[in-house]
């Protein structure tokens, strides 16, 4: 990204830093592992901060959602300078890593270092970043079993999901058990979205600060010139991250 347009994001980000959380998208009577129809065709600006094995930073990404099958993220530091690029169109991805110049593609699922819930389904991405649960019922499981606001499910690798939701269909918080015991936490607190992984030890905050439209679909991600092929799962953009924000 050019370097005024990052100066201005982050001036943007400083503004809204203390502002209310943008109201979720309407989810009333939408399974909460389903996104809603309001959050499609729109861009969204995440402040974001990462805490692991290979240290502490912040960052910022932006999700441009065009449909469930069909999206970009981009992820950048502070001042502007691209960290890592995703574009996914039904369940095939390619990931270019800016730092490291390198890029991968791949299908279905990655499992990058770093990065909770792995192997992760190319699909469930935004439903995470949009604060849905990012996996879906296996269709050959029980069907999922509901509490009151409670709910759980087993998925397609047989992990156990346990969800919480309002009246109104907002999901306030999920824990994702492997083996019967519990090991990924997500829940929303004031106006974060937090991810915690402790079997490695991770954790990642977000929290919307910009929503808008999306007017048209964003072009498909190219391997810029220079780039060379590399491993995906050691492709992280979160190596040494940059702090600040």
């Amino acid at each position: 990204m050019r370097w005024l347009a990052g100066l201005v994001a982050a001036a943007t980000l400083a503004a809204c830093a203390t502002g209310p959380r943008p109201a979720p998208a309407g989810s009333h009577g939408v399974p909460p592992w389903e996104i809603p129809a309001a959050a499609l065709n729109t861009q969204r600006l995440y402040r974001a901060s990462y805490s692991g094995p290979e240290g502490d930073g912040s960052f910022r990404m932006t999700l441009r959602l065009v449909s469930p099958e069909r999206y970009e993220v981009e992820a950048a530091d502070p001042v502007g300078r691209s960290l890592w690029s995703l574009d996914v169109t039904a369940g095939r991805g390619l990931f270019l890593n800016h730092r490291a110049r390198t890029a991968c593609t791949f299908e279905g699922s990655f499992d990058l270092a770093g990065v909770p819930l792995g192997p992760f389904p190319l699909l469930s991405l935004p439903a995470l970043l949009l604060d849905r649960v990012p996996a879906t019922p296996a269709t050959s499981a029980a069907p999922p079993k509901a509490h009151g606001r409670d709910l759980s499910f087993q998925d397609t690798a047989d992990r156990v999901w346990s969800v919480t939701a309002g009246e109104d269909g907002v999901v306030t918080r999920w824990t994702l058990s492997d083996s019967g015991a519990p090991t990924v936490w997500w829940f929303r607190q004031d106006a974060w979205s937090i991810l915690s992984d402790r079997v490695r030890g991770v954790q990642i905050r977000w929290r919307e600060v910009l929503s808008e439209g999306l007017k048209k679909e964003p072009d498909a991600l190219t391997v810029p010139t220079g780039y060379r092929e590399g491993a995906c799962h050691d492709q992280t953009g979160f190596d040494s991250p940059p702090r600040g924000l």
